[in-house]
């Protein structure tokens, strides 16, 4: 098309607001990226929007795969924190409470997909392919009423990478362990239909 400038995927900066180290992330209202070599502040520079990177984390709380983050602008450190500036990124992967730096997804907006469907279970933990090549979060219900064996379900995204295979989620099928005793453990009863939802890319 004519009107087609740039796919947005770097950014180039007239004046940096701060030096910048190479790799270092960069807010500059509501622009933000990832610094592709270092620069002094005022200097022409760019951002690159979009990618997976590893950024320093607030090391106060731990990440779970597709949870959504955000800028600490004082900190200079990636936080869920939702008080905190929101930006377009997700955590990659998990990252422990105490770690510094975490695995990133910037520029999530455009490449991020939902989808969803039905599925009728099969036994206590079925695999269900989603059609995403990675899935970072997933929901699921219970669309036919419970019964003693089927009380509740759940959606589980695993590692993506064997358990289950990336681009698919768990259905787990859940019961009472006992009458009186509602700690949760695997469901007996199947052919149940479960309705779920999942997110990724």
């Amino acid at each position: 098309m004519k009107n087609f400038l740039d796919d947005g995927d770097t950014i180039p900066i007239a004046s940096m607001p701060e030096a910048a180290d190479s790799g270092e992330f960069i807010l500059l209202g509501a622009l933000y990226g990832v610094a592709v070599a270092a620069y002094e502040s005022g200097a022409a520079g760019v951002l690159k929007r979009t990618g997976v990177f590893e950024l320093p984390k607030v090391n106060t709380a731990a990440w779970t795969q597709g949870m959504k983050l955000y800028w600490d602008a004082s900190a200079k450190k990636f936080t869920i924190d939702s008080s905190k500036t929101p930006v377009e990124a997700i955590a990659w992967v998990a990252a422990a409470e105490a770690d510094t730096t975490g695995i990133v997804l910037l520029g999530v907006g455009p490449g991020l997909r939902i989808v969803g469907g039905l599925h009728t279970t099969i036994d206590a933990d079925d695999t269900v392919v989603t059609g995403l090549t990675t899935v970072l979060g997933a929901v699921a219900n219970l669309a036919s009423d419970p019964v003693a064996g089927a009380q509740w379900v759940t959606a589980a995204i695993g590692d993506q990478a064997g358990s289950p295979a990336a681009g698919s989620i768990q259905i787990k099928s859940w019961k009472a362990t006992a009458a009186g005793d509602t700690a949760p453990t695997a469901g007996t009863t199947f052919s149940k239909l479960v309705g779920w939802i999942a997110f990724g890319l």
